[in-house]
């Protein structure tokens, strides 16, 4: 089902940014001069029924799959698929919100408030979820993000990494590949000289998720709180007390050669 969802732009000089309220709050673009630094397929952004393959999508209240023992919640929860609100709004910033309902209530009994702030600066992108209980009852999460990078398939064994584990060089790049790993805080990823650098604490996400597939332009290094099946197991999640809120934050900044100072 072909659907025209709204991109709101945001910049600052040569870097620019659009965000898709009403698709998730997805963030479809984050671009430096003409360099593109996230795959977006158009294709499954436009239908409303599929999930959007790009961007970067917001995994709440869950990231990753569960096993249907205490929560029957979908992969990578409900937030990316819920239409969000527009609450604030500057030349290099959005902020948008999304609240509890009676649909989320079914699957998830918590009441909560979600802020998300997009801001842009030179060469850099930082996304901040705060998020708040405003129930009377502890709340569990295992957020994650899942950044799209644009990486050519081709290109894909030159890449480096300071990830723990992980080497691209003995990667098997014609099948997929989806492993998880211990988040550094600071994710380098370098390529051709150019370097994009994913920066979480990495006390609040703990885990580093890899994802590929066989011939598409693009490499997901994903900072998630938790990993899968989280929820299946009450010690793992991440909890927000009642009238509390923790804020996750993520920014991504991008080096290249000709331009070596963020």
């Amino acid at each position: 089902m072909n659907h025209t969802f709204e991109e709101i732009s945001i910049s600052t000089g040569d870097t620019s940014a659009k965000i898709a309220p009403g698709r998730g709050a997805i963030v479809t673009s984050f671009t430096i001069n003409i360099t593109k630094i996230l795959f977006l397929d158009r294709e499954t952004f436009n239908d409303a029924t599929k999930n959007v393959r790009g961007g970067i999508p917001l995994l709440f209240p869950n990231a990753g799959p569960l096993k249907g023992g205490i929560f029957n919640l979908p992969q990578h929860g409900f937030a990316r698929k819920m239409p969000w609100q527009v609450s604030g709004s500057q030349p290099d910033s959005l902020t948008l919100k999304l609240r509890s309902n009676m649909k989320t209530r079914e699957n998830y009994p918590f009441d909560f408030e979600l802020t998300l702030n997009v801001e842009v600066r030179k060469n850099r992108l930082i996304h901040n979820l705060k998020v708040k209980n405003t129930g009377d009852k502890p709340m569990p999460t295992a957020y994650g993000l899942h950044p799209y990078f644009s990486i050519p398939q081709a290109d894909k064994q030159e890449l480096r990494t300071n990830i723990v584990g992980f080497n691209p060089a003995h990667v098997n790049w014609l099948e997929e590949f989806d492993r998880s790993f211990a988040n550094p805080g600071l994710i380098h990823v370098t390529i051709s000289g150019r370097k994009i650098i994913i920066e979480t604490d990495p006390a609040i996400f703990q885990v580093a998720r890899v994802w590929h597939l066989p011939g598409k332009n693009f490499i997901c290094f994903e900072p998630w709180t938790r990993d899968n099946f989280a929820f299946d197991f009450p010690e793992h999640s991440l909890w927000v007390k009642p009238d509390e809120s923790v804020t996750l934050s993520m920014a991504i900044s991008y080096i290249d050669n000709n331009d070596n100072a963020l």
